[in-house]
Protein backbone atom coordinates (compact mmCIF):
# COMPACT_ATOMS: atom_id res chain seq x y z
CA UNK A 1 0.00 0.00 0.00
CA UNK A 2 2.80 2.09 0.98
CA UNK A 3 4.41 1.72 -2.50
CA UNK A 4 0.97 2.53 -4.55
CA UNK A 5 0.68 5.53 -2.21
CA UNK A 6 3.54 7.25 -3.15
CA UNK A 7 3.39 6.38 -6.55
CA UNK A 8 0.04 8.57 -6.53
CA UNK A 9 1.72 10.61 -4.43
CA UNK A 10 4.50 11.49 -6.91
CA UNK A 11 1.85 11.39 -10.03
CA UNK A 12 -0.40 14.24 -8.31
CA UNK A 13 2.90 16.56 -7.00
CA UNK A 14 4.37 16.05 -11.07
CA UNK A 15 0.87 17.28 -12.25
CA UNK A 16 0.44 19.68 -9.68
CA UNK A 17 4.29 21.15 -10.98
CA UNK A 18 3.14 20.59 -14.68
CA UNK A 19 0.34 22.37 -14.04
CA UNK A 20 1.85 25.13 -11.78
CA UNK A 21 4.99 25.79 -14.83
CA UNK A 22 2.62 26.17 -17.78
CA UNK A 23 -0.11 29.14 -15.80
CA UNK A 24 3.32 30.47 -14.51
CA UNK A 25 4.95 30.43 -18.22
CA UNK A 26 1.64 31.25 -19.38
CA UNK A 27 3.27 33.55 -22.19
CA UNK A 28 5.53 31.20 -23.40
CA UNK A 29 3.44 28.92 -24.71
CA UNK A 30 1.54 31.92 -26.99
CA UNK A 31 4.35 34.11 -28.02
CA UNK A 32 7.51 33.06 -29.67
CA UNK A 33 8.75 36.14 -30.99
CA UNK A 34 12.23 37.21 -33.48
CA UNK A 35 13.91 40.14 -32.58
CA UNK A 36 15.87 39.95 -36.20
CA UNK A 37 14.32 41.79 -39.17
CA UNK A 38 15.56 39.59 -41.99
CA UNK A 39 14.09 41.40 -45.10
CA UNK A 40 12.83 44.77 -46.22
CA UNK A 41 9.89 45.24 -48.56
CA UNK A 42 12.08 46.83 -50.81
CA UNK A 43 14.28 43.35 -51.24
CA UNK A 44 11.26 41.88 -53.17
CA UNK A 45 10.72 45.26 -55.22
CA UNK A 46 7.94 46.88 -52.91
CA UNK A 47 8.46 50.36 -52.36
CA UNK A 48 7.70 51.28 -48.39
CA UNK A 49 7.95 53.81 -45.56
CA UNK A 50 9.78 52.65 -42.27
CA UNK A 51 7.66 54.06 -39.36
CA UNK A 52 8.24 54.16 -35.76
CA UNK A 53 5.02 54.83 -33.02
CA UNK A 54 4.16 54.75 -29.56
CA UNK A 55 1.69 52.55 -27.83
CA UNK A 56 -0.95 54.24 -25.00
CA UNK A 57 1.65 52.70 -22.66
CA UNK A 58 4.73 54.32 -24.24
CA UNK A 59 6.06 51.06 -26.08
CA UNK A 60 7.57 52.02 -29.36
CA UNK A 61 6.46 49.70 -32.37
CA UNK A 62 7.86 49.57 -35.56
CA UNK A 63 6.30 49.24 -38.34
CA UNK A 64 5.92 49.46 -42.89
CA UNK A 65 3.56 51.32 -44.91
CA UNK A 66 3.40 50.01 -48.20
CA UNK A 67 1.66 51.94 -51.05
CA UNK A 68 -0.29 51.21 -53.81
CA UNK A 69 -0.81 53.52 -56.45
CA UNK A 70 -4.60 54.63 -56.84
CA UNK A 71 -5.31 51.58 -54.06
CA UNK A 72 -8.96 51.73 -52.87
CA UNK A 73 -8.34 50.16 -49.55
CA UNK A 74 -5.43 49.82 -47.36
CA UNK A 75 -5.20 46.60 -45.36
CA UNK A 76 -4.19 46.78 -41.44
CA UNK A 77 -2.54 43.44 -40.88
CA UNK A 78 -1.89 41.64 -37.71
CA UNK A 79 0.29 38.81 -38.13
CA UNK A 80 0.77 35.40 -35.92
CA UNK A 81 2.48 34.51 -32.67
CA UNK A 82 5.41 33.80 -34.05
CA UNK A 83 8.42 35.51 -35.72
CA UNK A 84 7.91 39.20 -36.86
CA UNK A 85 6.84 41.48 -39.78
CA UNK A 86 10.04 40.46 -41.80
CA UNK A 87 8.55 36.86 -42.28
CA UNK A 88 5.47 37.97 -44.02
CA UNK A 89 6.71 39.60 -47.09
CA UNK A 90 5.08 37.05 -49.65
CA UNK A 91 1.64 37.83 -47.94
CA UNK A 92 2.21 41.67 -48.05
CA UNK A 93 3.36 41.32 -52.37
CA UNK A 94 0.46 39.01 -53.05
CA UNK A 95 -2.05 42.00 -51.62
CA UNK A 96 0.10 44.81 -53.34
CA UNK A 97 -0.93 42.97 -56.62
CA UNK A 98 -4.03 42.58 -56.18
CA UNK A 99 -3.98 46.55 -55.74
CA UNK A 100 -4.00 47.29 -51.65
CA UNK A 101 -1.97 49.18 -49.40
CA UNK A 102 -0.71 47.47 -46.64
CA UNK A 103 0.05 48.58 -43.37
CA UNK A 104 2.32 45.76 -41.16
CA UNK A 105 4.13 46.34 -37.73
CA UNK A 106 4.99 44.20 -35.29
CA UNK A 107 3.36 43.64 -31.70
CA UNK A 108 5.50 44.96 -28.57
CA UNK A 109 8.60 42.59 -28.27
CA UNK A 110 8.53 41.46 -31.88
CA UNK A 111 11.04 42.48 -34.26
CA UNK A 112 12.33 45.85 -33.47
CA UNK A 113 9.28 46.99 -31.22
CA UNK A 114 10.19 47.39 -27.66
CA UNK A 115 8.47 46.00 -24.84
CA UNK A 116 6.87 42.10 -24.00
CA UNK A 117 3.73 40.66 -25.58
CA UNK A 118 0.85 39.95 -23.41
CA UNK A 119 -3.16 40.17 -24.48
CA UNK A 120 -3.75 43.78 -23.35
CA UNK A 121 -0.52 45.17 -24.79
CA UNK A 122 -1.48 43.98 -27.99
CA UNK A 123 -4.74 45.20 -27.74
CA UNK A 124 -3.39 48.38 -26.94
CA UNK A 125 -0.51 48.11 -29.91
CA UNK A 126 -3.76 47.39 -32.13
CA UNK A 127 -5.29 50.47 -31.39
CA UNK A 128 -2.31 52.66 -31.99
CA UNK A 129 -1.75 51.58 -35.39
CA UNK A 130 -5.36 51.90 -36.47
CA UNK A 131 -4.39 55.78 -34.77
CA UNK A 132 -0.97 55.61 -37.12
CA UNK A 133 -3.37 55.34 -39.92
CA UNK A 134 -6.55 57.53 -39.73
CA UNK A 135 -4.85 60.39 -38.02
CA UNK A 136 -1.38 60.11 -38.69
CA UNK A 137 -1.71 59.43 -42.38
CA UNK A 138 -5.09 60.78 -42.67
CA UNK A 139 -7.11 57.23 -44.45
CA UNK A 140 -10.33 57.13 -43.85
CA UNK A 141 -11.64 54.46 -41.37
CA UNK A 142 -14.25 53.14 -44.67
CA UNK A 143 -11.07 52.92 -46.57
CA UNK A 144 -9.25 50.55 -44.06
CA UNK A 145 -9.61 46.35 -43.71
CA UNK A 146 -9.05 44.80 -40.57
CA UNK A 147 -6.96 41.56 -41.31
CA UNK A 148 -5.30 38.94 -38.84
CA UNK A 149 -4.12 35.73 -38.93
CA UNK A 150 -4.50 33.22 -36.08
CA UNK A 151 -3.19 35.13 -33.32
CA UNK A 152 -3.77 38.38 -35.65
CA UNK A 153 -7.50 37.26 -35.37
CA UNK A 154 -8.13 37.61 -32.39
CA UNK A 155 -6.45 41.12 -32.38
CA UNK A 156 -8.29 42.17 -35.50
CA UNK A 157 -11.30 41.21 -34.02
CA UNK A 158 -11.37 42.94 -30.97
CA UNK A 159 -10.53 45.81 -32.70
CA UNK A 160 -12.81 45.65 -35.09
CA UNK A 161 -15.16 46.00 -32.13
CA UNK A 162 -14.26 49.55 -31.36
CA UNK A 163 -13.70 51.34 -34.90
CA UNK A 164 -15.86 51.59 -38.12
CA UNK A 165 -14.09 49.95 -40.83
CA UNK A 166 -14.70 48.49 -44.46
CA UNK A 167 -14.49 45.10 -43.56
CA UNK A 168 -13.16 42.59 -41.36
CA UNK A 169 -10.57 39.16 -42.85
CA UNK A 170 -9.69 36.56 -40.10
CA UNK A 171 -7.28 34.03 -41.37
CA UNK A 172 -6.93 30.39 -39.63
CA UNK A 173 -8.96 32.01 -36.68
CA UNK A 174 -9.22 29.92 -33.44
CA UNK A 175 -12.20 30.25 -31.19
CA UNK A 176 -11.00 31.37 -27.45
CA UNK A 177 -7.14 30.61 -26.00
CA UNK A 178 -9.24 28.10 -23.66
CA UNK A 179 -10.49 26.01 -26.45
CA UNK A 180 -6.77 26.18 -27.90
CA UNK A 181 -5.36 24.77 -24.19
CA UNK A 182 -8.15 22.23 -24.11
CA UNK A 183 -7.59 21.03 -27.55
CA UNK A 184 -3.50 20.87 -27.36
CA UNK A 185 -3.18 19.47 -23.84
CA UNK A 186 -6.66 17.51 -23.22
CA UNK A 187 -5.32 16.18 -20.24
CA UNK A 188 -5.14 19.33 -18.14
CA UNK A 189 -7.60 21.68 -16.79
CA UNK A 190 -6.47 24.52 -18.19
CA UNK A 191 -9.16 25.77 -19.69
CA UNK A 192 -10.09 27.18 -16.51
CA UNK A 193 -6.61 28.06 -15.31
CA UNK A 194 -5.40 30.43 -18.52
CA UNK A 195 -5.47 34.25 -18.05
CA UNK A 196 -5.17 35.05 -21.63
CA UNK A 197 -8.54 34.74 -23.38
CA UNK A 198 -8.71 36.23 -27.26
CA UNK A 199 -12.29 35.37 -27.72
CA UNK A 200 -12.61 35.51 -31.13
CA UNK A 201 -16.04 33.27 -31.11
CA UNK A 202 -17.64 36.07 -28.25
CA UNK A 203 -16.15 38.89 -30.44
CA UNK A 204 -18.16 38.60 -33.50
CA UNK A 205 -20.73 38.22 -32.18
CA UNK A 206 -21.38 41.95 -31.68
CA UNK A 207 -19.65 42.96 -34.97
CA UNK A 208 -21.78 44.42 -38.15
CA UNK A 209 -18.76 44.91 -41.06
CA UNK A 210 -18.58 42.72 -43.91
CA UNK A 211 -16.65 39.24 -42.50
CA UNK A 212 -13.99 37.49 -44.48
CA UNK A 213 -12.91 34.08 -42.77
CA UNK A 214 -10.46 32.02 -44.30
CA UNK A 215 -9.25 28.75 -43.18
CA UNK A 216 -7.05 25.96 -43.97
CA UNK A 217 -7.91 22.52 -44.75
CA UNK A 218 -5.36 21.09 -43.16
CA UNK A 219 -5.05 23.40 -40.31
CA UNK A 220 -2.59 21.28 -37.96
CA UNK A 221 -2.44 24.10 -34.64
CA UNK A 222 -6.36 24.91 -35.03
CA UNK A 223 -9.22 22.05 -34.92
CA UNK A 224 -11.24 21.37 -37.76
CA UNK A 225 -14.53 22.81 -36.08
CA UNK A 226 -13.59 26.29 -34.67
CA UNK A 227 -14.08 28.27 -38.01
CA UNK A 228 -16.90 27.45 -38.14
CA UNK A 229 -18.51 28.07 -34.51
CA UNK A 230 -16.84 31.74 -35.67
CA UNK A 231 -18.68 31.84 -39.02
CA UNK A 232 -22.04 30.80 -37.11
CA UNK A 233 -21.79 33.37 -34.66
CA UNK A 234 -20.83 36.35 -36.63
CA UNK A 235 -23.18 38.65 -38.38
CA UNK A 236 -23.92 38.93 -41.91
CA UNK A 237 -22.51 40.14 -44.11
CA UNK A 238 -20.38 37.11 -44.61
CA UNK A 239 -18.08 34.95 -46.27
CA UNK A 240 -16.06 32.08 -45.72
CA UNK A 241 -13.57 30.11 -47.55
CA UNK A 242 -11.49 26.47 -47.16
CA UNK A 243 -8.79 26.13 -48.48
CA UNK A 244 -6.09 23.70 -48.97
CA UNK A 245 -3.41 23.85 -47.04
CA UNK A 246 -1.63 23.89 -43.66
CA UNK A 247 -2.01 26.40 -40.69
CA UNK A 248 0.82 28.67 -42.00
CA UNK A 249 1.20 27.09 -45.46
CA UNK A 250 -2.64 27.62 -46.98
CA UNK A 251 -2.16 30.83 -49.03
CA UNK A 252 1.11 29.85 -51.00
CA UNK A 253 -0.21 26.29 -51.28
CA UNK A 254 -3.43 27.53 -52.32
CA UNK A 255 -1.94 30.71 -54.27
CA UNK A 256 -4.13 31.13 -57.07
CA UNK A 257 -7.74 30.41 -54.55
CA UNK A 258 -6.36 32.25 -52.10
CA UNK A 259 -5.88 35.90 -54.64
CA UNK A 260 -9.40 34.78 -55.80
CA UNK A 261 -11.29 34.45 -52.68
CA UNK A 262 -9.95 37.80 -51.69
CA UNK A 263 -10.55 39.75 -54.95
CA UNK A 264 -14.11 38.49 -55.11
CA UNK A 265 -14.34 39.84 -51.57
CA UNK A 266 -13.02 42.86 -52.01
CA UNK A 267 -15.75 43.72 -54.72
CA UNK A 268 -18.08 43.04 -52.56
CA UNK A 269 -17.12 45.94 -50.30
CA UNK A 270 -19.38 48.72 -50.21
CA UNK A 271 -18.11 51.87 -52.55
CA UNK A 272 -16.11 54.55 -50.36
Amino acid sequence: MRVVFRILLIVALSFAALLSYMVGFENQFIYFPDQVVQQRPSDIGLQFEETYFQAADGERLHGWFMPRQAARFTVLHFHGNAGNISHRLSLYHRWHMMGLSVFAFDYRGYGKSTGKPDEMGLYDDARAAWLQLTENRGISPKAIIITGRSLGAAVAAKLAGEVEAAGLALETPFTSIPDMAAYHYPMLPLRWLVRSQYDIETMVKSLHMPLLLVSAGNDEIVAAGMAGRIFAAANEPKTQQLLTGGHNDFDMRSDRAYSKTWLNWLKQLPAL
